[in-house]
């Protein structure tokens, strides 16, 4: 992937399709994620689900009352930006193997919600890579874990040059 750049008022990329499918794959499950929680069906006890939707309210009445009332609507939000984000993503990705690369192109609001997408999706990567070995899946390897960071890194790139596209450092 190339860094970000502006270009008027919209930024502006190249990238892999390979690279394209794996952040449009990893937005997918965070929006499940999202969607498990706008239905009712999120595992509590989820180290990510504590992490992406923390207690609002060290009372946990209080917190249980929050969730119960802002819940739906914190997870509409977020569905929202993650669908753009993954909308952007599916629409560059070729139907045919027609080439390396993809363009990607995304105005202000666009922008915004690819932000905060990807910290999501960095954030459920950096928790389950921090997890002890025995709440993850038993065939998920220490080489798994690496890669898992590796990708975690390559997202905080993705996240961190967008960033400076938008405050003017990088331009087209």
């Amino acid at each position: 992937m190339r860094a970000w750049r502006r270009d008027g008022d919209v930024a502006r990329c190249s990238m892999l399709v390979d690279e394209a499918d794996l952040l449009a794959t990893l937005g997918r499950q965070v929006l499940g994620l999202h969607r498990a929680v706008a239905d009712g069906r999120a595992i509590a006890d989820d180290p990510v689900m504590a992490r992406l939707y923390p207690a609002a309210y060290a009372d946990p009445q209080d917190a249980a009352e929050f969730r119960r009332l802002a819940s739906v609507d914190i997870a509409g939000e977020r569905i929202r930006s993650m669908t753009r984000m993954v909308a952007d993503l599916e629409a560059a990705l070729p139907t045919e193997v027609d080439g390396d690369e993809v363009e990607l192109e995304v105005d202000e609001e666009g922008a915004d919600a690819w932000l905060r997408s990807l910290g999501e999706v960095r954030l459920v990567l950096h928790v389950r890579t921090s997890q002890e070995p025995g709440q993850l899946h038993p065939d998920v390897t220490d080489d798994d874990i690496a890669q898992f960071r590796d990708v975690a890194d390559w997202v905080l790139f993705v996240q961190g040059t967008l960033l400076e596209a938008l405050d003017g450092r990088i331009g087209g």
